[in-house]
């Protein structure tokens, strides 16, 4: 049998396995970058402060990476970084496997099987 130690892997869990931060790799995977301000557009029902917070665990956890455009005024936009994507392609299995077991498919539903912008 084999043995798998989560220790490691607990602060990244504690992130991914939030609502929000699933949905955001699910948008920017769907559609490559995206600003702030798009995102929470889309992601309805979310606050400026929560959608803040999630993007800089993402950050800090490096699924996500923050590129700050040199306009005026600045804008940032982010998008998945090589270890996002690596996730949201673990994460399609899981999600099948959900779906076959009776949840509930809602038409809104942002997880597309495949996507434009994969590395």
């Amino acid at each position: 049998m084999e043995e798998v130690c989560f220790c490691p892997l607990y602060g990244l869990l504690d992130i991914i396995a939030k609502k929000w931060a699933l949905l955001i790799i699910a948008i920017l995977g769907n559609e490559g970058e995206k600003g702030f301000n798009e995102l929470q557009r889309e992601l309805k029902g979310i606050s400026p402060k929560t959608l803040s917070k999630t993007l800089k665990e993402l950050e800090q956890y490096g699924l996500i990476e923050r590129k700050v455009l040199s306009t005026s005024p600045p804008r940032v936009k982010y998008s998945l970084s090589s270890d996002g994507w690596e996730l949201r392609r673990h994460l399609i299995p899981l999600l099948k496997w959900v779906s076959e077991k009776g949840a509930k498919k809602a038409p809104w539903c942002p997880i597309k099987l495949s996507a434009k912008h994969e590395i």
